[in-house]
């Protein structure tokens, strides 16, 4: 006997389904946050033989997340039609220069690894069969500066709409210490959805009251969770990104997308192509 997982022992429970807040003004930013985050209690048992010389040591049960599609722009407008508008991408090349990405703190880590439970390792010593349990928390969001300078006019442009979304696959896996190799045993897909139009109540006060509209009709704003599956997912664009070695890292690019987004101007308000 070999160090397995025990039959019927493996659970992901949704405790907390996400949803999202209405933007809002928090100093110079618009801010996009979560009224609630997606929160994940996983577990299994492993089982062995002590007699044939079965370790538990170093086996490690983990949540490991990928973001493998978002969408992140902004459109801004002038006060005037003569005062222009902008336009910020920070999901298309070069800003962001991939979409698939795993989520972790630290570059080149392979599990989540935001909390203090997002991972358990069993010790050596311990009785078979080993209960094995995790913790999950995630509540991505984002900001946009309320205006910006128009180069083109030398007017200010004011933030008038803006687009988010964010779809992850989470997965519960078991990382077997002896062969490296994970053993998917439970994922589901989510996503938050923002997409809001704006209006200042007082161009020289920005942090006076906005008017803030959703748009963009039925799924364009909430959070969701998809059906929760057995296994790891079998779609090609989640297994090239999972587990290998080099993928990027989503907050790095979110952060260097963030400094350095695509910008186009208008020197009058423009209806510019959000796809690229």
């Amino acid at each position: 006997m070999t160090v397995s997982v025990l039959a019927k022992s493996a659970s992901m429970n949704i405790l907390q389904r996400p949803n999202i807040s209405t933007p809002y003004v928090n100093g110079d930013d618009m801010f996009f946050r979560c009224s609630s985050p997606l929160r994940l209690a996983g577990e299994c048992q492993i089982d062995g033989d002590v007699k044939k010389g079965d370790n538990p040591a170093g086996w490690t049960l983990g949540i490991i997340q990928i973001e493998w599609i978002e969408t992140n722009w902004a459109i801004y407008r002038g006060q005037y039609n003569a005062d222009g508008s902008c336009f910020l991408q920070r999901a298309r090349p070069p800003a962001r220069p991939v979409q698939g990405c795993r989520d972790t703190r630290n570059p080149g880590g392979i599990f989540y690894d935001f909390h203090t439970d997002n991972v358990t390792v069993a010790a050596a010593g311990q009785p078979f069969p080993v209960q094995m349990t995790v913790g999950f928390k995630d509540g991505p969001g984002d900001a946009y500066p309320l205006k910006r300078l128009n180069s083109q006019t030398g007017k200010d442009n004011y933030l008038w709409k803006a687009q988010l979304e964010y779809h992850f696959c989470t997965v519960l896996s078991l990382r077997n210490p002896n062969a490296s190799r994970y053993i998917h045993l439970k994922h589901l897909l989510w996503y938050l959805h923002w997409q809001v139009k704006f209006q200042p109540t007082n161009f020289s006060n920005l942090g006076a009251q906005w008017t803030i509209t959703p748009d963009g009709g039925a799924g364009a704003n909430g959070g969701h969770v998809g059906g929760l599956y057995d296994g790891g997912p079998t779609d090609t664009k989640f297994i090239s990104i999972l587990t290998v070695p080099g993928v990027a890292n989503c907050n790095g690019l979110a952060q260097t997308a963030a400094s350095a987004p695509n910008s186009r101007e208008s020197s009058e308000w423009s209806g510019f192509n959000v796809t690229r």
